[in-house]
């Protein structure tokens, strides 16, 4: 491949690129989930959803830029946060949820 060695390049871009569209997706859901809830259109419960994806959208960061055999930073280094980042927003996530189905699920008596 022309402008690289050995394609070590591409085939790094090629593994993380997955995860940058995780990131992008996640800081997106992020915002649009606050601007929405800042106008009105969803109840207050909607912002641990887009808290939960801040934490998402950095542990998605960090995974792309370990991808690959000669990733930015050293996968070693950075485990710990990872899991620490995917674990406060997988419980978010998880908050919204029973926070949506709770809101949903009405009991008459």
């Amino acid at each position: 491949m022309a402008g690289s060695v050995d394609g070590a390049i591409m085939d790094t871009l090629l593994r993380a690129l997955p995860y940058y569209i995780l990131t992008v997706a996640a800081l997106g859901t992020m915002m649009v989930v606050s601007l929405s809830v800042m106008r009105g259109m969803y109840p207050r419960r909607f912002l641990v959803l887009g808290a939960g994806m801040l934490p998402l959208a950095v542990a998605f960061f960090l995974i792309a830029a370990t991808a690959g055999a000669h990733g930015h930073i050293a996968r070693g280094a950075v485990a710990a946060p990872i899991r620490a980042l995917d674990g406060l927003g997988g419980v978010l996530w998880l908050t919204w949820l029973l926070l949506a189905i709770r809101g949903a699920v009405r009991v008459e008596k």
